[in-house]
């Protein structure tokens, strides 16, 4: 087998960004060309001068298109195959023969794999803050919030995170509505990032596109304004233009922003998907327990086994299947040099190797959680629940994911902060700045809460109280959880006290109203029934 046969089977190389090393992966057509001003980069970025002007040069627009939908889309439609459970390998698998068993099964791993890293990692919405001087932050977060419910941000994030899973990549695009800046997902499969040639790579312009049968179909944007575009006899028109003037576009498609307002999100700088570098891995798993599955048909359609005697037409057509071997002499002597031949009727099953099946299952689907560095939650060495490990054994399982996580964030910050350059300038209030805004993500870690108390308890007269609370994951600020504390233990006492005082009020109110009705009975007796003096004490005489 050659390199190029060996290439041939291996999706995993087609998905992979940079150019696949399957030739026939590769378009045969002469239109797919990038001008000499135009490149892309091993991780599947397009790069453009950055002293060139894209609006003089449209055709380059449709040059980046035609590569893009040719070659980086059709690994994209691939990735949502794959997540959604449409597996190549096992699929397009040539039919098994003489109706033998044959069970395509497709184990869906990638959908698996970023649905758990997802909600590891948005399964808590990013807090957004702005601290700086000079601002009323208390006014402006709250500002933000509200902008940010009105966006569905939390959900926005969510899928703009997902993508990225899946492709590698992902967009947010904003846009202005009556005034108001609103924020949306789109996909890589139709919408590329241009960047410029230099060491920063500055995002210079987008592109979203759509195909039909008249080819493609794009839309460049630019921090300025977005440009409807149209090849045609005429060469590349712009079709969004003013009625007025044919030479700017419509006032709706003109916003003015700081920066690119096509935002990527990326998963890393390779741009690599979370089950990319898995596929052959998840490919082996999809045959294996399909073959495993077609050994225990085997075993339910065994072989009949007749031998010594010829069997009619008829008898042959009886056996289900015809999953029949019928062995007979012809002369005598046909068997081993025997003159006669008893007839004998069995089974014939077939031996699996179960236990190597088995190995390799467990050695590949393990294989799939190391590499792609998420946590297998079905792993039985989890236990049931988080109680049942110490914290120590939780945080050592989660740290090759919280790693990915925390790289995974730095990327978020970087275009979330293009993005609030874009609604600063909108909302156009002096003192604001994207770089005063502090992204906080809170990652789903399963914590041994009893643990964790245990080891406050301990810690009781050895350290300060924002020490102790340190100690417990649930806190986010300790400073904070001591002021409150305080707080409360200060509302308690005034609450004490006050229920003191008036218990004591109360009880000296009743103790006077006792007294007096005490007297007033002890002087109606007197009256009533002795004499008694200046004091009105009885004097003892009677009459």
């Amino acid at each position: 087998m050659n390199a190029q046969q060996f290439y041939a089977v291996n999706n995993q190389d087609f998905l992979l960004s940079g150019m696949p090393l399957r030739e026939e992966d590769l378009s045969s057509s002469d239109n797919i060309k990038l001008s000499g001003d135009i490149s892309v980069t091993d991780d599947d970025v397009f790069l453009y001068p950055r002293d060139k002007d894209i609006q003089k040069n449209l055709d380059d627009v449709f040059s980046i298109v035609d590569y893009h939908n040719a070659y980086i889309a059709t690994k994209y439609r691939m990735k949502r195959d794959y997540y959604k459970g449409r597996h190549y390998d096992i699929i397009h698998k040539d039919k098994k023969p003489l109706n033998k068993p044959d069970h395509r099964l497709v184990i869906n791993l990638p959908k698996k794999l970023v649905n758990t890293f997802n909600g590891y990692f948005s399964g808590e919405p990013v807090s957004i803050k702005h601290q700086s001087n000079g601002v009323d932050d208390d006014t402006l977060n709250e500002k933000i919030q509200d902008w940010l419910n009105d966006n569905d941000a939390a959900d926005v994030f969510s899928e703009w995170s997902k993508q990225a899973d899946i492709f590698g990549r992902s967009y947010i695009y904003a846009y202005l509505d009556e005034g108001k800046l609103y924020f949306t997902t789109c996909s890589p499969r139709d919408t590329i990032v241009v960047y410029d040639d230099s060491v920063k790579h500055v995002p210079l312009f987008g592109i979203r596109y759509s195909t039909g049968d008249e080819g493609a179909t794009p839309t460049l944007i630019t921090p300025k304004a977005n440009f409807e575009l149209k090849k045609g006899d005429k060469g590349v028109q712009v079709t969004n233009t003013d009625s007025n003037d044919s030479e700017t576009v419509s006032k709706s498609d003109m916003h003015d922003f700081p920066a690119l307002p096509l935002i990527e999100f990326a998963e890393d700088d390779e741009r690599t998907g979370i089950f990319d570098d898995t596929i052959s891995l998840i490919d082996a798993i999809d045959d294996v327990l399909s073959s495993k599955t077609n050994d225990i048909s085997s075993f339910a359609d065994a072989y009949l086994l007749v031998t010594g005697q010829k069997l009619s037409e008829e008898q042959i057509k009886d056996i289900r299947d015809n999953r029949l071997i019928n062995l007979y002499p012809v002369d005598s002597g046909a068997f081993s040099g025997e003159t006669s031949t008893q007839p004998n009727v069995t089974f014939l099953t077939p031996d699996a190797n179960d236990e190597t099946q088995e190995n390799f299952l467990n050695r590949a689907i393990d294989l799939v959680y190391q590499i792609s560095q998420v946590v297998n939650l079905n792993d039985s060495s989890l236990g049931m629940s988080a109680q049942s490990i110490s914290g120590v054994a939780l945080l050592q399982r989660y740290q090759p994911m919280q790693a990915k996580a925390r790289t995974k964030s730095l990327k978020m910050d970087k275009a979330l902060r293009q993005l609030f350059t874009i609604l600063f300038s909108v909302w156009n209030q002096p003192g604001l700045r994207a770089s005063d805004l502090t992204f906080d993500h809170k990652q789903s870690i399963p914590h041994n809460v009893s643990e964790e108390a245990d080891t406050v308890n301990k810690l009781n007269g050895q350290v300060d109280d924002e020490t102790k609370l340190g100690f417990l994951s649930a806190i986010d600020n300790p400073k904070k959880a001591v002021e409150r504390l305080k707080e409360q233990q200060k509302q308690e006492a005034n609450d004490a006290q006050g229920q003191m005082q008036k218990y004591l009020t109360d009880q000296q109110k009743g103790g006077v109203a006792n007294g007096n009705a005490a007297n007033n009975n002890s002087s109606a007796r007197t009256s009533a029934n002795e004499p008694a003096d200046s004091t009105g004490q009885s004097n003892g005489q009677a009459k």
